[in-house]
């Protein structure tokens, strides 16, 4: 199984010759990488503001595969390892949820659910957030349905510019075959304040894709494959400028 290396700097300024040497010799270390690593650059995620929100949690248990797996659960393990792929680029990473819990306090489920997301929302907006991403993993009556899958509000050119982004990178590294698609019912992408996607990691639904997202070198594949959309998405002119 080819092994994923990532190699991330830091937007800071070299003011001495000194640390232009360091730099140099740091990028011609990194080139010697073992064949067979898939290198993973990023320059542009310094000083960026993530809101990384593992979808349900708590008394919410989200999809539940025909296995019992639970949809919180793989959600969880997916964002953790995004955070860690963040926090090394120099991006502050920061997490809805690292347990398993939701953010309502009231004891009827709707108004809790309700509660939970508008929490959500707030949280990323008190930060500050450069992009919200929401992850999921899908459910559907046809048990045939697999991939991962990238949604966007239709009013959010920058939402849709951060969708392509990351669906490219998840086909790319998943083999999948799937394109982005606008969702405008979707509570946390109707409310956001930033750039907002929800991130379906796949379907629960589908016995052999339920396996798939219980095991960590593919829920490592899966976060790499945001992490590189997010810098693909922070690289275009559009964004930058």
């Amino acid at each position: 199984m080819k092994r994923i290396r990532v190699v991330t700097f830091q937007s800071r300024k070299v003011l001495s010759i000194g640390g232009v040497v360091l730099a140099c010799l740091i990028l011609a270390a990194a080139w010697k990488l073992e064949s067979g690593d898939q290198k993973i650059w990023s320059w542009v995620l310094g000083n960026k503001v993530v809101v990384i929100d593992a979808g349900h949690g708590g008394v919410d248990p989200g999809a539940v595969g025909k296995n019992k797996v639970l949809e919180k659960d793989i959600t969880l393990a997916v964002a953790k390892r995004l955070q860690a792929h963040i926090q090394q680029s120099g991006a502050k990473a920061i997490m809805v949820r690292d347990e398993d819990e939701d953010l309502g306090t009231s004891q009827g489920l709707l108004k809790r659910k309700r509660e939970d997301l508008s929490q959500r929302i707030k949280l990323a907006m008190e930060a500050q957030a450069d992009v919200y991403i929401s992850i999921h993993a899908n459910s559907f009556p046809n048990e045939k349905l697999t991939g991962a899958q990238i949604f966007y509000n239709s009013d959010s050119p920058e939402g849709k510019l951060l969708a392509q982004s990351i669906q490219e990178k998840l086909n790319l590294i998943t083999n999948g075959k799937r394109v982005i698609k606008a969702n405008n019912e979707i509570y946390v992408l109707k409310k956001a304040h930033q750039a907002a996607v929800t991130v379906e990691v796949g379907f629960l639904s589908n016995p052999s894709e339920e396996q798939l997202l219980t095991k960590p070198e593919y829920q490592e594949k899966l976060a790499v494959a945001i992490y590189q959309g997010l810098d693909d998405y922070f690289s275009k002119p559009a964004v930058k400028n």
